[in-house]
């Protein structure tokens, strides 16, 4: 599972994958299935109502929930990209927040690393 700040789309996008049964063929499988849900934040750093309603009951809601909460405490709204480097690299340009679910805190990641990092499984 990855969350992360899109700054460009303003959303919290949370993306995890779950195995799906297919048969093909008379034949069974199981394949991963990518999927996805995004909310939007506006510009105070609040989760959109219309898109918090459509998924306030989903299982993956409370993650997106608590990393707005966490940015909200870094006082991230509006985007404060200054200060904020790659976490595996260190660069200082274009990098955007991601939340760590083991250690429930926020990880900041290059474009680079975003996939790569050992701490976000994305």
């Amino acid at each position: 599972m990855a969350v992360r700040y899109d700054q460009t789309r303003k959303r919290i996008i949370c993306r995890w994958e779950e195995p799906t049964r297919i048969v093909m063929d008379k034949k069974e499988g199981v394949i991963k299935r990518s999927r996805m849900i995004t909310v939007k934040v506006n510009e105070n750093g609040k989760l959109n109502s219309k898109d918090r309603r459509r998924h306030e009951k989903h299982p993956m809601f409370p993650y997106i929930s608590r990393f707005n909460q966490l940015l909200n405490k870094m006082n991230y709204f509006p985007e404060a990209e200054d200060g904020y480097t790659c976490a595996v690299c260190g660069a200082a340009e274009q990098v955007s927040p991601h939340f760590d679910p083991r250690t429930q805190s926020v990880v900041w990641l290059c474009g680079k690393h975003s996939a790569q990092s050992p701490e976000v499984d994305a």
